[in-house]
């Protein structure tokens, strides 16, 4: 398994089949919620159900990690107006919304 969608693949929920596009996905979190929009994704075509592969999955997971930091109740972000920023200390990416310093 390599973490990347077959050609023709289908949704495991419905059976449609899954195209490629970006989704809005909810976190439920035991001590926050977040929201990420804009995440690539596959998306069936029937139940419009999103599933991240691989990469994105990992990427995800981390920003998940330094969103919970934060201690938000409830946390909106952008994944297209995410950049990684490295960070010196750590060597850690960490992410930045567009714009910020």
């Amino acid at each position: 398994m390599t973490g990347e969608l077959a050609r023709n693949s289908r949704c495991p929920l419905c059976g449609g089949r899954l195209r490629p596009g970006v989704a809005t996905i909810p976190f439920v979190l035991p001590d926050t919620v977040v929201l990420i929009k804009d995440v690539p994704a596959e998306i069936c075509h029937s139940c419009h159900e999103p599933y991240m592969v691989g990469k994105m999955t990992d990427k995800i997971t981390n920003l998940l990690n330094q969103l919970r930091a934060f201690r938000a109740e409830v946390s909106i972000v952008s994944y297209s107006e995410l950049q990684p920023v490295p960070t010196t200390t750590t060597g850690v990416r960490a992410f930045a919304t567009v714009g910020e310093s």
